[in-house]
This record gives C-alpha cells, structure tokens and sequence, in this order.
C-alpha cells in the first residue's frame, strides 16, 4: 500500500501538469479552481505529519523539488547536496522498532 502522503504528491503534481496546460486561460473559471485545488493540496502535504522515514522522505524530495523549480538554479548545489544525504541516510538508518501489545508504552 502506498503511503498517504505519497498519494498527495502524485494528486499534486497532476494538478501541475493541468494547470500549466491551461496557463493561458488564466482569468477561467476553471482555472482559478484548479488554481485554487493545488493550494489546498499544497497546504495539506505542508501540514502533514510524517508517520514514518519514508513519508518524511517523500515530503522533503517534494519540499526539494517545489524549491528548485522556483529557484532559477541558485540554490541547485545545496539542494542536490541535501537529496544525496537523504538518499544516503534512507539506505543506511534502520526501521523504526515498533512495539506491538506492549505493557501500555
């Protein structure tokens, strides 16, 4: 199963590709509520608590990626920097033990 925030991602960036296909149209109605449907969708990953590292990777790669394409290149090197450790830490931390029908912990 994928997780939540994944999912959120992926609606996002949807919402991306068809509000850059109508960019044009800016003044329709449509516009303004597909407009209107990402900065929802937007404020809800922002707000989002990660359960888990691989939702909390999922969330900073996206955070990254709305940085870069805003950033004209400026801040490419530390943002690449910032994913390589990402990726590095993500294969070398271990999962997270859960504790199942513990005393009450």
């Amino acid at each position: 199963m994928k997780p939540m925030v994944s999912i959120m991602v992926e609606q996002f960036r949807e919402m991306q590709v068809l509000l850059a296909e109508t960019i044009a149209d800016y003044e329709t109605p449509e516009f303004k509520g597909l407009d209107g449907r990402i900065a929802r969708a937007f404020g809800t990953i922002y707000r989002h608590d990660p359960r888990d590292a691989a939702e909390a990777c999922t969330m900073v790669r996206f955070f990254l990626d709305i940085i870069e394409d805003n950033d004209s290149g400026d801040s490419i090197h530390l943002i690449q920097r910032v994913r390589t450790i990402i990726n590095d830490c993500a294969g070398r931390c271990p999962p997270a033990m859960e504790i199942t029908h513990g005393a009450g912990i």
